[in-house]
């Protein structure tokens, strides 16, 4: 499923490498887009959950505020 999340604290390009190293590091999540404030993501395992992927964050010092789920066409 594709989401889009909302992060706050990512505001330089170390952060938006920190937060792709964070992200990666779960199994069955893809990183498909990601900019400051946000990443875009396809987690293929229903046992990544928005709370694994908050304390991800969290462990790098980035807090995840909120996500959307991308709806497929």
């Amino acid at each position: 499923m594709k989401q889009t999340l909302i992060i706050s604290g990512m505001s330089c390009d170390h952060c938006v490498v920190a937060v792709r190293q964070a992200l990666s590091e779960l199994d069955g999540v893809d990183v498909t887009d990601l900019g400051i404030g946000r990443a875009t993501v396809d987690v293929g395992d229903e046992t990544v959950t928005e709370a694994r992927i908050a304390a991800a964050l969290e462990e790098e010092g980035y807090k995840l505020e909120s996500v959307a789920r991308i709806l497929p066409e």
